[in-house]
């Protein structure tokens, strides 16, 4: 439980100290973990707590009183605390609706054993139907119980993060994919996706909220996603993987916050595109006031303070870090501190330590706003200047607008005036439709139109199909064109991902049916300027359509972002005026609704001749006008030469890249690098491809060396260990994550295993060591460990593993039998403290000797409390200093 104060009126009421202070400082929660209650006060975690509403009710109160008795007097808890009707699940809801067993533990946090599922399995993997599924159907019925009860439901369930479950199914095997089978982690977390909006969508119409069960930092009626592994990635692999699907999520399910454990800064970039963020939530070790100026001052930011520190650390100590924060956290009016995680142990003058500097040192001093003269508007509105329109498929994103390059809208899946496509779809044959779309994506297209208009067909069937057969050959996102409300939701159905809509228009009908499908899928849509009386000549009509089409589309909650008007061109061949009117529209509407801008090029040639020239001089034209997008055929030469240099000479082509590729040449690969990669030897080639994690280039090399009578024992001593030892390294330096360093393990291993049979009397050879790994009891995290295991088990060291809860007499036996030199010990969590000094004593007093050292990892554990309280031999800050430590340890 999380009490905050930050709140005048409630602390008014229950002591006087800060009645002229708190309404003017920044919040700071005080959160404690299971184990803090269970040890003081008996209350337990265990699987009433979440089962039993009664038993939670009765123990959420009993909590708010032990507060006030204990921190009353800095404005904690409440002496009368009200039954409030809670629901929880902690963060397990989904992984035990998939399958995974759930551990329920009186101090600790309820935890889902990981399935560990096959590639097979991961490919057969739906969204079950969560209604139906146990145990939310448990959760259902107590929300049942208290709305009859006591007429309402508060709380809310825990979604988990897109990554966070994925793991859970899949198991550490998942970082392993993000390398050697991409496409099955875009199934796995496209599924994870589905399931984390449809558990919102079942239960944040009853309760009204999205935060409560994740953070209490935030406004409740956010949404917040805890990303609590997104740490252990890169910033390249978080936008390749997991950026489209935090997209996806904030779209179902905003506004939405995030939260982040550990340090934010290698992922930030990241986070800052993210659609509708308003908060997040950062862990220890993150650069607050980088955070603040990349994000900037409207997304509400929380600072969380390092458990360790609070546990171990002295009131002075805690004070200088709330202080640090708040020194870093302008604008201070929605910047918030948090001690969450608080295990038994924690000194009570350290809580207050906290709450006493935020008080003392968080005052918010209000600024009088200067006002400001009302002038002429230039350009763009600064309101809408930065408005990004998000079209995805499973396993891409296309951004249109601000500063970014034209996008182009495939139009060639079109029947209109092609006989040939007219007929295949009358068929129903759609291989010419797959055909059309490839090679307009090789052609350049960022997106695709899909029209199946043929009168005489099928269309909803057919455009379904047609969404199917497209998304089974291309990853490029798709734009479904229909004139029939019927047709775009049988495609939209469909459609993995989220789709643009072509189109609505002005007309009421039109509004009223269309507008409600792109809310329901969550898709963009492209609003016609046109109405009941067709096409307004003036620039001036066709924005007053826009406007009502805006207007409109906001009040059925779709977001501006998510609209795109098209002013339409007219043919020059009709009206030689017309090309000016769609280019004064542009601007008009550019000007005055901020939104992104899109037309049909062809249509301003129709009956003139050289076509071509005709389009591009008028798209460049239209692109300066405010253009963001274009429906446009990507196949034709001379209309995308004139996209690429119209980005080009507006400075949306970053160092010339894209348009130096299209004529023939290699961006971003300078010049003098060419020689030396060509001159490489085998030896840097092959330690090159361990530690980029190429397995199966890895192993060609090393089969190359053996072939070459290479001495084996070399290959292992001189070329891969020296390779890995780089990995570590950079590893240490945080210039690689938790899978680059899995996938450069992996390829050592295997190239380890091809050597050992040449190896002279190999099925005799002794590993270096036998090492003894494992997570103390009362700790189910492992990824730390699993990562330690791989390294050393490539390096030639032989790993006993445990795995996680093990007792402090399990180590004893298992370096006994095993005759091992090191056991290695693993504790995330400060609630672990105990049981690692606990453990080391047993090491030590079970008769082992010298023989056998200890050293002890993990996040919580200090080097201080290691070494000089539990007596171990040596800590590790991490895996690779682990792996390094474990070798000198055991001399190998």
């Amino acid at each position: 439980m999380l009490a905050i104060k930050k709140n005048w009126e409630y602390c008014r009421e229950r002591t006087h100290v800060f009645r002229r202070r708190v309404e003017a400082h920044i919040p700071l929660g005080v959160g404690f973990y299971p184990d803090w209650w269970n040890k003081h006060y008996g209350i337990s975690y265990d699987r009433k707590y979440y089962f039993d509403p009664e038993i939670r009710i009765a123990s959420r109160m009993e909590m708010d009183r032990r507060l006030y008795e204990r921190f009353g007097d800095v404005g904690l808890g409440d002496p009368d605390p009200q039954p409030k009707p809670f629901i929880t699940f902690g963060m397990v809801m989904l992984p035990a609706v998939f399958g995974c067993e759930i551990v329920f533990e009186k101090d600790a946090l309820p935890w889902a054993m990981p399935l560990n599922l096959s590639e097979e399995r991961i490919r057969q993997l739906t969204v079950p139907d969560l209604a139906a599924a146990y145990p939310m159907t448990e959760i259902l019925k107590q929300i049942e119980y208290l709305q009859d009860k006591y007429g309402r439901v508060v709380g809310d369930i825990n979604t988990t993060g897109v990554q966070n479950l994925a793991l859970k199914l899949r198991g550490d095997q998942l970082y392993f994919d993000y390398f050697e089978r991409p496409e099955l982690c875009h199934h796995l977390l496209a599924v994870c996706t589905e399931a984390i909006v449809q558990l919102f969508r079942l239960v944040y119409p009853i309760t009204g909220t999205g935060a409560m069960d994740v953070t209490p930092m935030c406004d409740p009626k956010l949404f917040v996603l805890p990303n609590c592994t997104v740490e252990q990635i890169s910033l390249a692999t978080y936008e390749k993987f997991n950026l489209p699907y935090d997209n996806r999520v904030a779209q179902a399910c905003h506004p939405l916050g995030i939260h982040h454990c550990g340090s934010v800064n290698q992922v930030l970039d990241g986070y800052a595109q993210v659609r509708h963020l308003k908060f997040l939530e950062i862990g220890f070790g993150s650069d607050v006031r980088r955070t603040r100026e990349v994000l900037g001052p409207k997304v509400a930011v929380n600072a969380r303070i390092n458990p360790v520190l609070m546990k171990n650390g002295s009131p002075d100590d805690v004070s200088r870090e709330v202080r640090r924060l708040i020194d870093q956290g302008e604008p201070l009016k929605n910047f918030s501190i948090d001690t969450v995680g608080l295990t038994c142990g924690t000194p009570d003058e350290n809580v207050r330590a906290a709450l006493w500097a935020a008080t003392e040192y968080g005052k918010i001093i209000k600024k009088e706003k200067a006002k400001k003269k009302k002038g002429p508007v230039h350009g763009v509105s600064k309101k809408w200047k930065d408005l990004e329109t998000v079209i995805q498929s499973p396993a891409r994103e296309v951004r249109i607008g601000g500063p970014r390059p034209l996008v182009i809208i495939g139009e060639r899946i079109n029947p209109t005036g092609r006989k040939k496509l007219a007929r295949t779809l009358e068929e129903n044959d759609l291989k010419m439709v797959q055909e059309e779309a490839l090679a307009q994506v090789r052609a350049g297209a960022h997106i695709l139109d899909v029209n199946v208009g043929v009168s005489g067909i099928d269309e909803p069937q057919v455009l379904a199909g047609a969404v199917r057969a497209i998304q089974a050959v291309t990853d490029v996102p798709l734009c479904l064109d229909s004139a029939l409300p019927q047709a775009l939701e049988a495609g939209l159905e469909v459609y993995r991902g989220k789709a643009l809509v072509n189109s609505v228009n002005g007309e009421e009908v039109k509004l009223d049916h269309i507008l409600p499908l792109v809310r329901k899928y969550g898709a963009a849509v492209i609003g016609l300027t046109m109405d009941g009386r067709g096409i307004p000549r003036k620039a001036e009509d066709r924005l007053e359509i826009a406007k009502k089409i805006v207007k409109r589309a906001e009040k059925e909650g779709i977001s501006r972002e998510d609209i795109i008007i098209d002013p339409l061109a007219m043919a020059l061949s009709a009206d030689y005026l017309a090309a000016l009117e769609t280019l004064k529209a542009l601007r008009l509407i550019r000007k005055e609704l901020g939104v992104n801008l899109t037309l049909g090029l062809s249509n301003i040639s129709f009956g003139l001749p050289d076509r071509a020239a005709v389009n591009a001089a008028f798209l460049q034209m239209a692109v300066v006008s405010g253009l963001t997008c274009a429906i446009m055929d990507p196949t034709d030469g001379v209309l995308r030469q004139a996209a690429l240099l119209g980005d080009l000479l507006q400075g949306k082509d970053e160092n010339c890249l894209c348009y130096i590729a299209a004529a023939g040449g290699k961006p971003g690969i300078p010049v003098e690098t060419a020689p030396e990669a060509a001159a490489l030897t085998d030896v840097e080639k092959l330690q090159a491809a361990v530690m980029a994690g190429k397995r199966r280039e890895a192993e060609a090399l090393t089969l190359k060396m053996l072939e070459r009578e290479t001495d084996p024992q070399s290959i292992i001593q001189e070329i891969l260990i020296p390779a890995l030892n780089k990995v570590g390294e950079r590893f240490e330096r945080r210039l690689i994550f938790v899978p680059e360093m899995m996938v450069a393990a992996k390829a050592m291993q295997a190239c380890v295993d091809l050597v050992r049979p040449y190896l002279q009397l190999a099925e005799e050879q002794a590993p270096l060591a036998t090492i003894v790994l494992g997570t103390v009891f009362g700790d189910l995290h492992d990824i730390g460990k699993n990562l330690v295991k791989l390294l050393l088990e490539s390096a030639g060291v032989r790993v006993v593993d445990l795995g996680e809860n093990v007792p402090a007499g399990r180590f004893v036996e298992a370096a006994r039998e095993q005759q091992a030199r090191v056991i290695g010990l693993s504790s995330l969590l400060t609630t672990g403290d105990p049981f690692v000094e606990q453990t080391v004593k047993a090491i030590k007093d079970g008769g082992l000797g010298d023989q056998v050292r200890v050293i002890c990892g993990g996040a919580a554990l200090t080097k201080k409390f290691v070494l000089e309280t539990c007596g171990a031999d040596a800590h590790a800050r991490d895996a690779a200093d682990g792996l390094k430590k474990i070798k000198e340890l055991a001399g190998a």
